[in-house]
C-alpha cells in the first residue's frame, strides 16, 4: 500500500488539527495526469468528529509520489528537492504571506507529496500554450507573494535562505554538467546556423567562434548573485507550473518547486514572460507585467511593515531584469528542442547525447516548429550580438 494508516492518521491530524478520527481511506492512481518527475494518485480519507463519531465527512487529497518506473538518479534527487522544500520550507514562508500562493501540504516523505486538490477548489490549468494578459497578472501577483515571503522571512528570522539551506537548494537543471542542457545548447547553435538569415560570412564567423560562449552565461546567472538581492525562486514558471481560479481577480497557484533556487527576482520574472509568450506579446505585456510584480511586492512587504525599497528597489528589479535576459531567452530556446517536438523523439539519446539532427530535420518538415524555433534562434542571435558589441 502506497500510505500506511499510520500515515493517514497523520494526514487528517494535519487537515484537522487532531479534531478528528480517522475510519477509512482510499488510495486510487490518476492516469489522466502523467508527469516526467511524478506519478500520480487521489487519496480519500473517511473520517468522524473525535467527539460526535455520528458526524461523518470525506476529504480528498493530492498525492504525487517519485515515479515508480522511474531508474534515473537525476529524477530521484530533484524529487526530493521538492520535498524537502514542501517540508522544510513552505510552511515557515506561507506564515509572512495573506496570498495563497501554493497548494497546502499535509504530508511529505522522500519519495512522496500529499497536498490539498486544488481542482477541487475551482483552479484550473491553462490549456493553451501561453498565458493571457490577465493570467500574467494572476501569476505576477502570486510570485511576488512568494518573493516577499522570502524577504520576510529573512528579515524576521535573520537566516540567510541561501546560506542556511544551500545544500538542498542545488542546481538541477542547468549547469555545464548537466547532459540534457548541454546537449540542448549545441542544438540551439546548429539551428541558429542553419538559419538563411545567418548566412553571410560575418554572422557564420560570430555563429562558430563567440556565440556558444555567449550562451554559456546561463551558467553563472543560475547561480546565487552576489551582486543583486537573492530569493528563493521556484524557478520554472511555466503554463504547466500555474493553476488558476474561477475569479479572474484571484492570484494564481504555483505548483512543482523541484528547481527552485535562491537567486535574483528577476530570473523568476524572465522565465514567467519568457516561456508563456510569443517574442510579439512579451515586448507588448512586459513592462505592464513587471509593474504589476513590484507593485504587489511593495504591498505585501508593507503588510509586515517592511518597506520594499530597503530591500529590494525598483531600479535593481529593473537592472537586473536587463541583465537576466540572457537566462529567459537561452532557457526558452534549449527547453523548445524538448518540449516542442514529438514525444517518441525524446529518447535517452536524444536528451542526453545528441539532438541536433533531428531538431534540424524536424524543422524541415514540420513549419510550426520551425516557426517556433526560428522566433527562439532570432531572439538567441539578437541579444547575443547585443552583448557581443557591449
Amino acid at each position: 500500500m502506497l500510505l500506511s494508516r499510520l500515515e493517514c492518521v497523520k494526514i487528517l491530524e494535519n487537515l484537522t488539527n487532531c479534531e478528528s478520527k480517522l475510519l477509512d481511506y482510499q488510495v486510487v492512481r490518476d492516469d489522466t495526469a502523467v508527469g516526467y518527475l511524478g506519478d500520480y494518485y487521489a487519496l480519500t480519507i473517511s473520517y468522524c468528529n473525535a467527539e460526535r463519531e455520528e458526524i461523518c465527512q470525506k476529504a480528498q487529497l493530492f498525492i504525487k509520489t517519485l515515479p515508480l518506473k522511474s531508474a534515473e538518479v537525476a529524477k530521484e534527487a530533484i524529487f526530493r528537492k521538492e520535498t524537502w522544500f514542501y517540508e522544510t520550507m513552505l510552511g515557515k514562508m506561507q506564515q509572512y504571506s495573506k496570498l495563497k500562493w501554493s497548494p497546502f501540504c499535509y504530508f511529505t516523505r522522500p519519495d512522496l507529496l500529499v497536498l490539498e486538490d486544488i481542482k477541487l477548489k475551482g483552479y484550473r490549468a491553462v490549456e493553451a500554450t501561453q498565458l493571457t494578459e490577465n493570467h500574467l497578472h494572476q501569476l505576477m501577483r502570486s510570485v511576488a507573494a512568494f518573493h516577499a515571503a522570502s524577504l520576510i522571512y529573512e528579515h524576521q528570522t535573520k537566516v540567510n535562505i541561501g546560506e542556511a539551506y544551500g545544500d538542498q537548494l542545488l542546481e538541477v537543471t542547468v549547469a555545464s554538467e548537466i547532459a540534457w542542457f548541454t546537449t540542448g545548447l549545441s542544438a540551439v547553435l546548429a539551428a541558429v546556423r542553419s538559419l538563411p538569415q545567418y548566412q553571410g560570412d560575418r554572422e557564420l564567423n560570430f555563429i562558430d567562434n563567440q556565440l556558444l560562449a555567449i550562451m554559456e552565461g546561463i551558467y553563472e546567472q543560475a547561480k546565487p548573485s552576489i551582486k543583486y538581492r537573492n530569493v528563493l525562486c521556484h524557478r520554472d514558471l511555466w503554463v504547466g507550473n500555474t493553476f488558476y481560479p474561477r475569479e479572474e481577480i484571484g492570484a494564481a497557484l504555483l505548483v512543482d518547486f523541484q528547481t527552485c533556487r535562491y537567486t535574483p527576482p528577476a530570473q523568476d520574472l524572465g522565465f514567467s514572460l519568457y516561456m508563456n509568450l510569443t517574442s510579439a506579446c512579451r515586448r507588448q505585456m512586459e513592462k505592464t507585467c513587471i509593474d504589476v510584480y513590484y507593485n504587489n511586492l511593495v504591498e505585501n512587504l508593507s503588510e509586515f511593515g517592511l518597506q520594499a525599497e530597503l530591500l529590494l528597489s525598483k531600479s535593481e528589479l529593473l537592472e537586473s531584469f536587463e541583465e537576466f535576459r540572457l537566462f529567459g531567452i537561452v532557457y526558452r530556446a534549449v527547453a523548445a528542442t524538448i518540449i516542442k517536438v514529438p514525444a517518441a523523439f525524446v529518447t535517452n539519446d536524444f536528451k542526453y547525447v545528441d539532438r541536433s539532427g533531428v531538431i534540424l530535420g524536424y524543422m524541415e518538415t514540420n513549419q510550426e516548429f520551425r516557426s517556433y524555433m526560428e522566433e527562439c534562434c532570432v531572439d538567441v542571435m539578437n541579444l547575443a550580438l547585443d552583448r557581443a558589441n557591449m
